[in-house]
């Protein structure tokens, strides 16, 4: 009952008090608050559905249930039951409040803009998190409302959070929210209707407005207004309106005395634009057009004055690009000053007389003379038939009664966007050009169209909301009019922007992927849902291409797949940075590969339709690169189409089949023949179990593609395109798919337009005869030939055979018939080797008869040409040949159509009556032939041949004796046969006898020769006679004569049945080989690009799923990348993806597990240590992305300009591995590519650099032989090439002539030069120990891609014992002058004996001293465990297992204790522990075992007593290097190991002598020819290490005392000293004149600039900006020949002459404060880049020429933060859009500034970025941002890798003003809290791997910070200049009070001064004192041979009083 009670006084209390503060809305706020009253509301438990709806109430002030008449008055309940939703525990009445606010919401535009403005997006958001206690419904509704509010404004951090609300803990789950959180961002970036303005001016309250300064010369002689606008219609009551409404302006221009422009919109809607004159108020209105309907709109109103002067003046009025109106409009004198402008503004207003007073205004216009010359003017076209009375739209009453006519004056009452006043007159092309730019273009004259281009010069003044802090307004024309915004600016986001902020495109992918895990889970379709009507056509039918509109688009987004697809098509639609991030992030591929992976039954035509969708809207905004990827990865991807069902796969092709036939010639080469062949192959060959389809639809499928193909050769096809075929055809196993394709063959070869040309294309060699071989049957399976099958096969070779044989060769010569006798050659030799599906002889025959038919019609017809006639003679000759060979073999060859079809022939030809050879040869045939019948047992065959050959011979006289023989003897032989075997043939025969005798008796003088034969003169018995003669003598001896010659035909049958043989089969089988070689390398390469896709995708996840990323996180290992800085420290660690922990290596060790194959080990290795593609490790560089690559005309041109110089097989040698490959050098470039076999997985180590990138090339050996390179690269990359000895020797030459002709690397170290140059530089101490040891290192051939090669550093301590290390003594170092195995003294006697006592009876092995090496392999592995790859590699090298704990580097005192007691142990160490410590830590976590006697676990090592922390061990050890003990005696360890005792009696002197294979020259191993004992030989090599190569026959000379280096100094003319080594003598001087009275904010002297031999001595320069925006380059040296160590300074005498001065374009954005963070300038003094310009642009001017030269918008707000690298290849921009994006700073001949795409977007901050910093040799980007936290990121991959937190005690906001990287990868972070009254400032210090080491706080707010060396330099706006230790950031001096604030600092690069910039533009510059005495003789002031004036020369007799602050 209470609870009821109570509630019941709570919903009246809400009631009472909303009731009370209806007016007082804001007294309420403050009074009481909204959060206040939630929580008492909550605390009375569940609420009743009354006091929800009182709620409802409050908002709308009224009832809730009036949604449609009430908008949202008030906000905040709204809020508050948003937040409340999830503890309603009814179901109800969550559904019932979500559908209620999801409609008030989004009522109209307004109301969506309230809840926007509300951060009512978050709320939700927030709400929704708590899923599990929400309703489905009621989620789904608010939801919805996101997708409403989002498409109104949609910011990064809200949609950062809708994407994380997706995060699931399960791995292969759905989030319940996907699918409407995937349809609410497409509708967020559909965005139906016209575009709106994202940011605008909102002057809704009655007194806002933008108020223009005066304009005292009006500049031009016309006056155009142009602006966006968008106004909601008035909520009033309509009885209430009558004349005495408001008129909203739009714009006032008037003069003093009230003369000038106005346009203002009426009550009801109507646009007025007015003139006022002294003495009458003239205006024109735009009828029917009301502009209250929430709509943007472009309005430009322009007026013209009258070209004569009596001429009239006219105003045009366009709305959105088209004009309107156009009437004549007086033109008010310009000769006053306008005093009072305002745009949007109710304005000052003049004094009206009361309205009695007023006469009624006339009301038309008395100028007009009358209505026909009206209509002339308003020519009717430009009215569009609008206006009905012209006189309604003008009208004139007199100055000052305005306002009752029109009403008072308020403000535009709505939403302003960009505004342009011009005062020239637009012409209607601008006015369109204008508003097609849209609303949120921010400069409309960027376009390329000629018709903008000279806009800007006739720009009077630009306001645009984008350029706009309040209360200013900039004006961004060149007059600097800047307005005054009273009211507010209001910014929404567009989610397609925005998505550039958290992730680009690949952030909605993860939502594809969980669609996936969906599949099983959908809601099934019912049957009738499968195909909209319109798509279920006919197969034969085109595709039906859809348009896109809302409807069809709805239609598709039942399937979810679709409407992720409809999702990108939006994101990229009209947004071009959107197509390049798809691009450039591979999201073409990722989706294709991401729709293999979607379950089938959610592909459906749906899917079909939007990927047609997507493409079209590609294809219409005309970007080929991506439509390009579009087709390859999505359209011709079978393998997305392959799944679905038959509608779905035969609506892809039926699209396919349209879009190529739109443009056959731009899919043919790369979609064409071949890939339609390989398409048919992959997924419709036997090969797929197509369970799911039926025969039919597979069939159906089929067809198509072959139409497809058909289609393509339809026109002609190419050689490329017949070899496809027949290779398809020589491959290809099945019959269907053959049948298939000769059926192509078959169609096209008969219809084609151009037959020949195929005919010609079959005939190149190996082609047709392909189709021989098919007549082999054995690759078709019994089963088909007992089908019949082969019958419809058979037929349709033949078909095409003979097509080829007759049709195809036109010529009837013997080469023609040569290549038709080869079809039956290939028959026949087929038919001997193979069994054929058919006999091959029956195929002759049916193609015989088949010729012979078309030879008749040949003939026969009129037009028959003689070559027709020949083919028949050739035709014939081969008939006969063929029945003879073929026909004895096999008589059924002999068949009645073929005697048919040769009877007809011959009678065509008619030959038997011709003359001449030919005819005589023919008809011969022709007797032969039919004797050949007439022998045939076929009896129908013999009569009809017989017959014939009788009516020959009856009629034909025969002459010769043999041809008569002839025809005797073969009638002979068929007539005994005849009698022997009783056959009828006898009485056929007869009648031809009995002709024949009588023909040929006189001529063969028979009554001489066989007196016994029968009369033939019709004697009856002549058959019975003659059957009796043939059994006699005289007979047999004739018969004999003929058979001799038939043996001989037979053998050379025979012969040549061989010879066909080999040119036949062989061929066939090679083609068949060829094509599955072909086929499947490119399966594999499909293959290999699938992996490099998914590996992509896998990349790009690793950010997306970071804990920095938008999706969910993983555990993180790391392993050593190979990057260093240029000490050539390898510091930094890398994520490991591959991370194994070795468990079962462990195992092993404690005797637990099994054994590993070595197969598998090594694979691990190679993961461990590839350099896949996710790594940031990879050794490549991105593709050249400058200007030129997006033209490919002038890509062509590059190519063609690039020539190859050198290509060499060789070994890419890594830590790792040994890759095989291949190295190319062109006039550009230097290339490797992998040849190894894992590379097939994608994962290779490719490279290629530009060869200006090439800093040195040194000569290398590799297992002790010279033969390799390595090659070092200016950001610090190398490689190490190992080649083939005798290539290597060539190759030197080359090299050096390549690198200094084209290069001019004259730093090839091939020589001693160079070794000499370092040792001076390091007796003089200019460079470091370290940084001497490492270049000695690397000089003598140690590097760090081969372990065998190590780099060798020295033990220098002895003390690991003690609490404190005293570096002053001496006893705590090392003996450096003895070799490590003899510093104690102990072991030098047992060492010597050794040496004395060793003798190898084989006389191979010298002596030596120790049998082991002071570096090698195993050694570096041993104290690199903990790190990967080495912990793998160690594992590898102990066969599977970690070494046993105890002999594990486990302890520094316990190593260096070894070393002393076993002279066997003679280990020096590697560069790591000068500067790395991670490897003294597990990170890992490795199972390292436990000691044996101690039990004592190994994981990390034990360190001196006198070392805190591995970090502090490093800086110790590394100071202790540093030392002067060290630097006094290191010469005498360079001796040892590099020197002149390194070998020789010297080395025996010194106990020095090695084992002799770890010499050079000691072993060759090129003369072993036997394998096995070369590889022995390597593995000795590299286990027992290598003595690095001489560097120095004498001894090394010693270093120099520091006092003796000053002496040296301070007596030279050219030297500076570096002011790090003299802080306490630190001097400032003065140089005013550059910038007096504005602050300097960026002051340096540019790194390296180019300077040429001759110019040497002669000054740099040194950059200046100011806040003005003025550009200095002055003249600079640090030192001046008349005064030791001071400087020179040259002031650039333009900064001070207007005339001259050189501006940076601005204008900045206003309201953000100008630092030196904001500029960079390059190297090479030649460009100024800026950020924080009002467009988001970063700016590149020229210093010389101090011009823009460059502007790229590619952030999607200011830039805020700019840094160059220290090799000044690349720059890096940090924006308040939370992202830093990294730029290629290009220099090429043609082309300065910044490549025109970055190179990396780096994603994850949620606020805006406030300091960058960016070190490439380190491979590392850092941001620090206002969310107070520092993120690391990589540079070549754009990877995450960690987040820095700096610490705070404090709950304010943390921000991170500034940061720096130092040359170790250091991070110094300067971090400031903003309290109220205070503000607090700290530094802090982190490692290069993310370490924090310690932090300061400061007292002063840092403006400025650099580090250089182990300093960090720091300037304050209290004015102090502090040098601290980067260590551990302590003051070093106390600072230096500059008594003005410093705007910034720089460090010149000799180290030698300090130049600050003050706010009252002084330039500092501070250095050492401490001058010699000034030098007689030299005050002349001589300056390179010219008196230069002193006034500009500054050297230090202005000094700064830099009072010490106590």
């Amino acid at each position: 009952m209470d609870i009821i009670k109570k509630r019941c006084l709570a919903c009246k209390t809400l009631f009472l008090l909303s009731n009370y503060f209806v007016s007082n809305i804001e007294v309420f706020k403050e009074r009481i608050g909204y959060a206040h009253i939630y929580e008492v509301l909550k605390s009375l438990g569940q609420p009743s559905r009354e006091l929800l709806e009182e709620l409802m109430n409050m908002a709308v002030e009224g009832d809730h249930m009036a949604v449609g008449i009430l908008g949202i008055s008030n906000v905040q309940p709204l809020l508050l039951l948003i937040q409340w939703l999830p503890e309603l525990e009814s179901h109800d009445l969550q559904i019932f409040i979500s559908n209620w606010l999801r409609r008030i919401c989004c009522i109209n535009r307004q109301s969506r803009a309230t809840c926007v403005n509300a951060n009512m997006v978050i709320r939700i958001i927030e709400t929704l998190n708590s899923h599990s206690a929400l309703h489905c419904t009621c989620a789904e509704n608010l939801i919805a409302l996101l997708g409403s509010l989002g498409s109104q404004s949609m910011g990064s951090e809200e949609l950062l959070q809708l994407i994380r609300l997706l995060r699931t803990d399960e791995p292969k789950r759905a989030h319940p929210y996907v699918v409407p959180v995937m349809r609410a961002i497409l509708a967020m970036a559909r965005k139906q209707g016209m575009a709106s303005a994202l940011q605008y001016f909102n002057l809704y309250h009655s007194m806002a407005g933008i108020a223009v300064p005066s304009i005292h010369k009006w500049p031009g002689s016309a006056f155009s207004f142009n602006a966006w606008l968008c106004l909601d219609q008035d909520r009033v009551d309509p009885s209430t309106t009558s004349k005495s409404g408001k008129r909203k302006q739009l714009y006032s221009f008037f003069t003093g005395s009230g003369m000038g422009f106005e346009a203002f919109i009426t009550y009801s809607g109507v646009l007025v634009v007015a003139v006022c004159t002294k003495r009458e108020y003239a205006t024109v209105m735009l009828p029917d057009h009301c502009f209250f309907d929430s709509l943007w709109h472009n309005v430009t109103i322009v007026h013209m004055p009258g070209k004569r002067p009596f001429g009239q003046s006219l105003v045009y009025i366009y709305v959105n690009g088209q004009q309107k109106v156009s009437a004549p409009l007086r033109f008010p004198a310009m000769n006053e000053s306008f005093t009072s402008c305002c745009i949007g503004s109710a304005g000052q207003r003049t004094t009206t007389p009361p309205p009695s007073q007023i006469p009624d205004p006339p009301f038309s216009s008395p100028i007009m003379p009358h209505r026909t010359s009206l209509g002339g003017i308003l020519s009717t076209g430009s009215w569009g038939g609008m206006l009905g009375k012209p006189e309604l739209i003008t009208k004139m009453i007199s100055a000052g009664t305005q306002d009752s006519e029109w009403g008072c004056p308020t403000s535009l009452e709505g939403q302003l966007g960009s505004v342009i006043i011009f005062h020239e007159a637009l012409q209607p092309p601008q006015v369109k050009a204008l508003y097609l730019a849209g609303p949120n273009c921010l400069t409309p004259w960027k376009s390329q169209e000629a018709e903008v281009a000279d806009l800007p010069s006739k720009v009077l003044l630009h306001y645009t909301p984008k350029a706009c802090r309040n209360p200013i307004c900039l004006d961004l024309s060149a007059n600097l009019l800047h307005g005054r915004l009273t009211g507010n600016k209001v910014v929404n986001w567009d989610i397609k922007d925005m998505i550039n902020c958290i992730g680009g495109i690949n952030v909605l992918f993860p939502l594809l992927e969980q669609i996936s895990f969906l599949g099983g889970q959908m809601p099934e379709k019912s049957e009738g849902e499968t195909l909209p009507p319109e798509l279920v056509t006919p197969v034969e039918e085109d595709w039906v291409v859809l348009s896109s509109t809302k409807a069809s688009e709805a239609r598709l987004e039942k399937n979810i797949v679709a409407t992720f697809i409809l999702m990108i098509k939006h994101f990229i639609q009209r947004h071009h940075v959107n197509q390049e991030n798809l691009i450039h992030s591979h999201g073409v591929a990722t989706l294709g590969a991401l729709l293999q992976k979607v379950p089938s039954n959610l592909m459906d035509v749906n899917v079909l339709m939007a990927v047609q969708l997507l493409i079209e809207q590609v294809s219409v905004e005309k970007n080929m690169q991506l439509l390009q990827q579009m087709y390859q990865h999505l359209l011709f991807d079978f393998s997305i189409w392959n799944s679905g069902d038959f509608p779905f796969r035969i609506g892809h092709i039926q699209y396919l089949s349209t879009i190529i036939k739109d443009s056959r010639r731009l899919f043919r080469k790369k979609y064409g023949v071949q890939f339609l062949l390989d398409t048919l192959r992959i997924y419709y060959g036997s090969g797929c179990k197509d369970s799911d389809l039926a025969p039919d639809d597979l069939r159906t499928i089929r067809t198509s593609l072959y139409g497809l193909i058909k289609y393509f050769l339809s026109k002609g096809g190419t050689h490329e395109e017949i070899q496809s075929i027949v290779g398809y055809i020589a491959a290809t196993s099945e019959e269907e798919q053959l049948c298939g394709i000769l059926d192509v063959l078959f169609s096209l070869l008969h219809s084609s337009p151009t037959p020949d040309q195929l005919f010609l294309l079959l005939f190149e060699p190996g082609n047709a005869d392909i189709l021989y071989a098919l007549l082999l049957h054995q690759r078709y399976s019994d089963r088909l030939r007992e089908l019949g099958g082969d019958n419809e096969l058979i037929q349709l070779l033949t078909d095409i055979l003979l097509c080829i044989m007759w049709k195809g060769i036109e010529k009837s010569d013997d080469d023609a018939w040569i290549e038709r006798g080869q079809v039956f050659s290939a028959l026949t030799k087929l038919g001997i080797s193979n069994e054929l599906l058919r006999p091959s002889d029956e195929i002759k025959l049916n193609l015989l008869e088949k010729m012979l038919e078309w030879s008749v019609t040949d003939n026969r017809d009129s037009k028959a040409l003689p070559t027709h006639a020949e083919n028949a003679f050739k035709l014939l000759l081969i008939v006969q040949d063929f029945l003879q060979a073929e026909g004895l073999v096999n008589s059924n060859l002999w068949t009645e159509k073929l005697l048919e079809e040769l009877v007809t022939l011959m009678d065509s030809l008619s030959v038997w009556y011709s003359a001449g050879l030919e005819a005589i040869r023919l008809s011969q045939v022709q007797v032969q032939l039919l004797l050949g019948f007439i022998a045939q047992d076929n009896l129908q065959v013999c009569a009809m041949a017989a017959a014939k050959l009788n009516t020959l011979l009856q009629t034909k006289v025969i002459e010769s004796q043999s041809e008569a023989c002839y025809l005797l003897g073969k009638l002979e032989g068929i007539l005994s046969k005849s009698i022997e075997e009783k056959t009828e043939t006898y009485s056929f025969l007869i009648p031809l006898v009995r002709t024949l005798v009588s023909k040929i008796y006189e001529l063969l003088f028979m009554n001489l020769h066989l007196p016994s034969l029968p009369p033939t003169n019709g004697s009856p018995s002549f058959f019975e006679d003659f059957q009796e003669y043939c059994s006699s003598e005289d007979h047999e001896n004739c018969y004999e004569a003929f058979m001799v010659n038939m043996h001989r035909r037979d053998r050379e049958r025979g012969e040549s049945k061989l010879k066909f043989q080999e040119h036949f089969v062989e061929p066939f089988s090679r083609k068949a080989r060829q094509e599955n070689l072909r086929y499947n390398s490119m399966l594999k390469q499909l293959n290999s690009q699938h992996t490099a896709t998914l590996r992509q995708w896998k990349a790009a996840q690793l950010y997306l799923l970071s804990e920095r990323g938008p999706w969910k996180q993983h555990p993180i290992h790391w392993k050593l990348s190979n990057v260093e800085n240029f000490s050539r420290m390898r510091l930094k660690l890398v994520q490991n993806y591959n991370f194994n922990s070795h468990q079962d290596a462990s195992d092993l060790r404690d005797n637990l597990g099994e054994l590993p194959s070595s197969e598998s080990l090594l694979l691990e290795v190679v993961k461990q240590v590839k350099v896949s593609d996710l790594e940031d490790d990879v050794l490549e560089l991105p593709e050249e992305d400058t200007a030129a690559s997006s033209n490919l005309d002038e890509k062509d041109e590059q190519s063609q300009k690039e020539k190859l110089i050198l290509s060499e097989d060789c070994e890419l040698i890594t830590v790792i591995d040994v890759i095989p490959g291949r190295l190319e050098i062109t006039t550009q470039h230097i290339y490797f590519f992998d040849g190894s076999i894992e590379k097939e997985e994608g994962v290779g180590f490719d490279f290629k650099w530009h060869l200006s990138q090439i800093r040195e090339i040194h000569l290398r050996r590799y297992n002790l032989r010279r033969s390799a390179l390595e090659i070092f690269l200016t950001d610090q990359t190398n490689y190490f090439l190992n080649f083939n000895k005798e290539v290597w020797i060539s190759q030197i030459s080359l090299i050096h002539e390549i690198s200094t002709s084209v290069y001019g690397i004259s730093d090839i170290v091939t020589s001693t030069v160079s070794f000499f140059s370092v040792l001076q530089k390091w007796v003089n101490r200019e460079i470091s120990n370290f940084d001497y040891l490492i270049q000695l290192n690397t000089m003598a051939g140690r590097t760090y891609n081969d372990l065998a090669q190590y780099p060798v550093f020295p033990w220098i301590l002895r003390d690991y014992t003690s609490e404190e290390l005293d570096l002053n003594n001496p006893a705590v170092f090392r003996d450096l002058s003895k070799p490590i195995g003899v510093v104690n003294e102990k072991n030098a006697k047992a060492v010597k004996e050794k040496y004395e006592n060793f003798e190898d009876p084989l006389g191979i092995i010298d002596k030596f001293h120790y049998g082991t090496h002071y570096s090698n392999a195993a050694g570096v592995m041993h104290y690199l465990i903990r790190v990967e790859p080495f912990t793998t590699l160690h594992i590898q090298l102990q066969s599977g297992r970690f070494d046993c704990a105890d002999r594990q580097f486990h302890s520094i005192p316990a190593t260096w204790q070894a070393l002393m007691d076993n002279p066997n142990d003679v280990k020096e160490l590697i560069p790591e522990f000068f500067y790395f410590p991670e490897f003294l830590e597990n990170q890992n976590g490795f199972n390292l075992g436990q000691l044996q006697i101690s039990k004592e676990v190994v994981n990390d090592v034990v360190l001196p007593k006198w070392a805190h922390s591995p970090e502090d061990f490093i800086y110790k050890h590394r100071r202790a290097l540093e030392s002067e003990y060290v630097s006094a005696h290191l010469h005498e360890w360079i001796d040892l190991i590099f020197g002149y005792k390194q070998r020789g009696p010297a080395a025996v002197e010194a106990l020095n002598v090695f084992y002799y294979c770890t010499y050079e020259g000691a072993v060759d191993l090129d003369a072993l020819t036997d394998e096995k004992e070369r590889k022995a030989l390597e593995g000795m090599i590299n286990n027992f290490g290598q003595t690095p190569c001489q560097l120095l026959k004498e001894p090394h000379p010693q270093r120099l005392s520091a006092e003796e280096v000053v002496q040296r100094l301070t007596k030279s003319d050219t030297s500076t000293l570096n002011l790090f080594q003299h802080l306490t003598e630190l001097k400032s001087f003065f140089i005013e004149g550059i910038s007096d009275g504005v602050p300097i904010v960026k002051a340096v002297v540019p790194r390296n600039q180019s300077r040429s031999f001759i110019s040497q001595g002669s000054p740099e320069i040194l950059v200046t900006a100011s806040l003005n925006c003025i550009i200095g380059t002055h003249g600079w040296l640090p030192y001046d020949k008349n005064i030791s160590n001071y400087f020179t300074f040259i002031r650039d005498t333009t900064v001070t002459n207007p005339k001259t001065q050189r501006n940076m374009s601005g204008p900045f954005a206003p309201g953000l404060e100008i630092t030196s963070k904001l500029f960079a300038v390059s190297h090479d003094a030649k460009l100024l880049f800026s950020g924080g310009h009002w467009d988001n642009s970063i700016r590149v001017t020229s210093l010389t020429k101090g011009k823009l030269i460059g502007q790229h918008i590619r952030h999607m707000d200011i830039v805020t933060c700019l840094a160059i690298d220290y090799c000044g290849i690349h720059l890096i921009s940090g924006s308040r859009d939370t992202t830093c994006m990294i730029w290629q700073i290009v220099q090429q001949v043609g082309y300065l500034g910044l490549a025109p795409k970055p190179l990396q977007i780096l994603y994850g901050h949620t606020d805006e970025v406030s300091s960058v910093s960016i070190s490439t040799e380190l491979d590392m980007a850092v941001s620090g941002s206002k969310d107070g936290t520092v993120i690391v990121r990589t540079i070549r991959k754009g990877q995450y890798v960690r987040t820095l937190r700096p610490p705070c005690e404090s709950s304010l906001l943390l921000t991170v003003p500034n940061l720096a990287v130092s040359w170790e990868g250091h991070i110094v972070v300067h971090t400031s809290i903003e309290g109220k009254t205070t503000l607090k400032n700290a530094l802090h210090l982190y490692s290069v791997n993310g370490k924090y080491l310690c932090s300061e706080t400061l007292k002063e707010e840092v403006s400025d910070i650099c580090v250089t060396g182990e300093y960090i330099v720091m300037g304050s706006l209290q004015g102090f200049l502090s040098i601290r230790d980067l260590y551990s950031l302590s003051l070093s001096i106390s600072p230096l009070a500059m008594r003005l604030p410093i705007h910034c600092i720089s460090v010149t690069k000799e180290y030698s001064h300090i130049l600050v910039g003050l706010e009252d533009g002084k330039l500092i510059i501070v250095g050492v004192g401490k001058p010699a005495e000034m030098r007689s003789g030299q005050l002349s002031r001589k300056l390179w041979g010219s008196s230069k004036r002193l006034s500009q020369i500054s050297s230090g007799e202005t000094e700064y009083n830099t009072q010490d602050s106590k």
